[in-house]
């Protein structure tokens, strides 16, 4: 999370916006500890994002530090899907 936190900073310092809230780190941390902790005392997790675009800067993009370490894995993630892409789908 920290190293992911360290580059979303960067980024932003790039395109000249400020950097993420000092609580993004605390978050972040919760969030992915919170999924790692269910997938070992269940066995599993299903993780489902709820938008069809995750933006690089919000909480919710840390999902890519939980995979990395393994926390979570690609299979535990369900893909948004929005009623637009269903209807194209059919």
């Amino acid at each position: 999370v920290d190293s992911s936190l360290a580059a979303k900073n960067a980024a932003r310092e790039a395109e000249g916006k400020p950097r993420l809230k000092e609580y993004y780190r605390d978050y972040a941390l919760l969030q992915e500890v919170t999924k790692a902790a269910l997938r070992a005392a269940c066995g599993g997790v299903t993780v489902a994002h709820t938008a069809e675009e995750i933006s690089p800067f919000s909480v919710t993009s840390f999902y890519e530090a939980g995979l990395a370490v393994g926390a979570v894995i690609e299979s535990d993630m369900v893909r948004f899907t929005s009623e637009r892409e269903c209807a194209r789908e059919r």
